[in-house]
């Protein structure tokens, strides 16, 4: 006895501690939660969500535990080797030995098992607080699915918390039976074996048949509510229910339904004649027909006579499907036109369209990022992590521009790593830099807009405020406005050193607020730091998708934010979608929604911190349901200043997910969706030597038949298994014509090259593979960018740049612009002449033309390279290559 009850006794007290720290944990968690979100404005959010978590797990608590110590009270008060003394007792063990236990001790452990259980429901409760504020204010989608005649929101807002509770009653009450059917098993108070079989021998069947009945009547709600899931099926065709699903196995669940209140009928009978051959029976009979109804009889069903007539029995619902997924992924929203894709591209068309030509982007973001970190990083605690593609107004028109923020880099050089140094000295980031797509220097170099430190802007643009506290992958906590000076930037030799003047950030102006921050970051300095004043603010979660993430929970992120200069000013934008999972006959996309809508714009001030949700749509379903929960903290997108409004774009991730879809569901016939006969797919391109699938591409241009120059989202597609290009898709940009999609469909009876065949047709040019091998040698390595596909009125013309990377460097430089259209195709030092070179086209005196400063007699530019060439040889002693160079020359 005493060494159960110190078994017991350590088993609380070590179950105590963990809560105990557990909660202290969480409590310091949420604290900082609180402090934090009330910094940036959205308190709100924080005692919502707070208020949510606590209900569900107050009543999922009050409830697991009075049901729970109600049950294991029952248990001890009938356990007959018990009930015969309060202050001790004997346990009856099946093998015939005896137990003693101490009733009080027994009845502490029961206790402390019930508030475990309690504890365990009320947590699984409480993280649905999602499902549960939907639940509470979702409404409809005004779209009715065809099998129960539903409205979708039904099924995005009201079955999922149903099955939540469901699963969470299940729980309870299976974890009770089992916890109850120990217990009677050990003190001897279950059936045994007595003359000729099995017979109840005390009143605590009683107790567990009844607990039984309420698990059973739990576990039977779930083959009600399994009844809709069926429209998420993925065992047919469809994704969603098909044929065997709708006239088999919705009428088996029905069955199981009923089983399982026979079942129950049954346990009660059982215990009321105290024989449990009656339990047994049923439960025997139960797991028979449940095999019965929900495996074999559909099985047999789909196997004999659905697959020999799948086409004629499915064809409902493949319609069902084939509708469903193209609403859930917005692809039934698309303008669907024919296109010629006519090999008819003349020299005059091309000029007609001379602003889209001047936009073409040059410059792949690969090769890019490596020029930019190179040339302008400055030092080496800058970084620049990737490059964006954008457009601006700038002193010569609408042009296409990269740029890229020069943020903070993690971490700082070897002896220079003092906390001092990288938390209250090296803040924030400073500046970016910008560059024409279209244009390089005349050493193949990007032509910069915005460049240096301090940064030194060209073309119409300022930058007024450069420095970047929040950024894309701004490292770790900060803390601003100390004793110390903050790196603002270096100037030669000597570093310009500043003091944080903006509101981004925990003041540290109580002691308490030193504590919290410390005890969370596990950082002591905090604490000891005599640098850090009253004024002080301590930056927390500077990363933009982080820093959104804890605004708006709900929302799910795009994994690339972008940066934009408005009005001096730097400025982060996200886009944020609204999803599910349970959206009817829709198709899921890798297992993380079947429904999806770029609802929201999210705006982070790069200095500031601040963060600005804007609603694209505020009467998309999910969103109106979270604008009622949260009716502050979504702004109208008319609110949104217009200079930022105009650098909105289309989502890559949104279109490529849509374009994913469309592959199979452009395809509106069942018999042709059936047959997968038109499949499409992402085409591939050549890079660095490797076959890679091509990303859509941003690309500013006139779309045929319209006047004005857009900035759009576009990409080829190809039939599944071949090259050629069947198809091609456009998401429109600026407003006021943002967020349309245009998708226009190739002849299928003639050849359209696609990427991957123009690659070939390249290849196959052996005045550019001579070119391109003789290049590709030691010394130096040639990277093909982006092949661009770009509508020209009714035809395509082919761009795709080469860079040149020296050996020993990571600088690459543009060098040659390769131009194709149809079989015809041409390798120069620029666009203008490549151009000219495919249809023809004589030269132009450069005054005639306006030439760009990147033209260059292509003459002078050989002359030069082969000298670069000769020079090589002869330093490195091949005498053999020097003689050759020099010949050529």
């Amino acid at each position: 006895m005493r060494t159960m009850r110190k078994i017991v006794l350590s088993i609380g007290g070590v179950a105590a501690g963990v809560a105990l720290l557990s909660v202290l944990f969480a409590l310091t968690g949420r604290l900082l939660d609180w402090v934090w979100l009330k910094e940036v404005g959205y308190e709100v959010v924080f005692w919502k969500v707070l208020g949510a978590e606590v209900l569900l797990f107050t009543v999922g608590f009050a409830i697991a535990f009075l049901y729970a110590w109600a049950q294991f009270r029952t248990t001890m008060r009938w356990s007959a080797s018990v009930a015969s003394s309060q202050e001790g007792a004997s346990l009856r063990l099946p093998d015939g030995r005896a137990l003693r236990v101490d009733w009080r001790l027994l009845r502490g452990a029961s206790l402390l098992l019930a508030v475990m259980v309690a504890l365990a429901t009320g947590s699984r409760l409480a993280l649905s607080w999602r499902e549960c504020l939907l639940f509470l204010q979702g409404g409809n989608f005004g779209i009715a699915e065809p099998i129960f005649g539903k409205d979708v929101g039904f099924y995005v807002f009201q079955l999922t918390f149903f099955e939540i509770v469901q699963g969470a009653l299940t729980f309870l009450t299976g974890l009770v039976v089992a916890v109850l059917a120990s217990f009677y098993w050990f003190s001897g108070s279950l059936p045994s074996l007595r003359g000729k079989g099995l017979v109840v021998r005390s009143r605590p069947f009683w107790h567990l048949s009844l607990s039984f009945v309420l698990f059973a009547l739990s576990w039977g709600a779930g083959y009600f509510l399994d009844r809709y899931d069926l429209l998420f099926s993925a065992s047919g065709v469809v994704h969603g229910a098909g044929y065997t699903d709708v006239h088999v196995l919705k009428n088996a669940l029905w069955v199981m339904v009923g089983a399982s209140v026979l079942v129950c009928a049954a346990v009660v009978i059982g215990a009321g004649f105290k024989n449990v051959r009656i339990s047994l029976a049923a439960f025997v009979g139960y797991g028979g027909l449940l095999v019965l109804v929900l495996w074999i009889w559909p099985a047999a069903i789909q196997n004999f006579s659905v697959r020999p007539n799948e086409l004629e029995l499915e064809t409902p619902y493949l319609e069902y499907g084939i509708r469903f997924t193209r609403a859930a992924y917005g692809i039934d929203a698309f303008r669907e036109f024919d296109y010629p894709a006519l090999d008819d591209l003349d020299y005059q068309t091309v000029r007609d369209n001379e602003e889209t030509i001047d936009n073409i982007r040059l410059w792949d973001w690969r090769p890019l990022t490596s020029t930019y970190r190179q040339m302008q990083e400055i030092r080496l605690y800058y970084k620049f992590y990737e490059v964006d593609v954008d457009r601006y107004r700038l002193k010569d028109g609408y042009r296409q521009v990269m740029l890229s923020a020069r943020e903070l880099k993690e971490g700082l050089a070897e002896g220079a790593n003092t906390w001092v140094n990288r938390v209250l000295q090296f803040t924030h980031g400073y500046g970016l830099a910008m560059s024409l797509a279209t244009q390089a220097s005349s050493d193949g170099l990007p032509r910069y807009v915005i460049r240096d430190l301090p940064p030194a802007a060209d073309a119409g643009l300022t930058v007024d405020r450069p420095a970047i506290y929040y950024g894309e992958k701004t490292p770790g906590y900060r803390i601003v406005n100390t004793a110390v000076s903050e790196l603002d930037y270096p100037r030669g030799d000597e570093n310009i050193y500043t003091h944080y003047a903006g509101n981004g950030g925990i003041p540290l102006d109580a002691w308490w607020k030193r504590v919290l921050l410390a005890w969370e970051l596990k950082d002591v300095n905090i604490l000891l730091s005599s640098y850090i004043r009253p004024e002080s603010r301590l930056q927390l979660w500077r990363r933009t998708r982080e820093r959104v993430a804890k605004v708006a929970p709900f929302l799910e992120l795009d994994p690339d934010p972008y940066l934009v200069l408005s009005e001096g000013k730097l400025y982060w934008i996200l886009d944020a979608y609204t999803t599910s999972r349970r959206y009817p006959y829709s198709e899921p996309h890798l297992a993380r929604f079947n429904y999806i809508r770029n609802s929201v714009k999210v705006v982070v001030d790069a200095y500031e911190g601040s963060v600005e949700l804007y609603a694209v749509d505020p009467d998309e379903p999910i969103l109106a349901a979270w604008g009622r929960i949260f009716p502050d903290i979504l702004r109208p997108l008319d609110t949104l200043p217009e200079d930022l409004r105009n650098h909105l774009r289309y989502p890559v991730e949104l279109f490529s997910v849509q374009m994913e879809k469309l592959n199979a569901y452009h395809m509106t016939v069942p018999q042709v969706f059936y047959n997968r006969e038109d499949l499409w797919t992402t085409p591939h391109e050549k890079y660095a030597g490797n076959e890679i699938d091509m990303e859509p591409y941003y690309v500013l241009m006139r779309l045929p038949g319209q006047e004005k120059l857009e900035f759009l989202l576009m990409t080829p597609l190809t039939p599944k298994g071949k090259d050629n290009m069947i198809a091609w898709v456009a998401a429109h940009c600026d407003m006021p014509r943002y967020g349309e999609v245009v998708a226009y469909k190739l002849p299928k009876e003639r050849l359209i090259y696609g990427p991957l065949q123009i690659e070939a047709v390249i290849d196959q040019n052996t005045d550019i593979s001579q070119q391109l091998s003789l290049w590709d040698q030691r010394g130096s390595q040639v990277i093909r960018g982006n092949l661009l596909v770009i509508p020209i009125g009714d035809s395509f013309l082919y761009v795709e740049p080469v860079y040149l990377l020296a050996e020993g460097t990571d600088i690459p430089q543009l060098r040659r612009v390769i131009v194709a259209s149809g079989d015809r195709v041409a390798m120069e030092p620029t666009l203008e002449e490549a151009v000219r070179a495919v249809f023809g086209e004589k030269e132009e005196p450069a005054s005639a033309r306006g030439a760009p400063p990147t033209a260059r007699a292509p003459a002078t530019q050989e002359v030069r390279e082969v000298f670069q060439k000769a020079q090589r040889a002869l330093r490195e002693g091949r005498w053999a290559d020097f003689g050759k160079a020099m010949e050529a020359l």
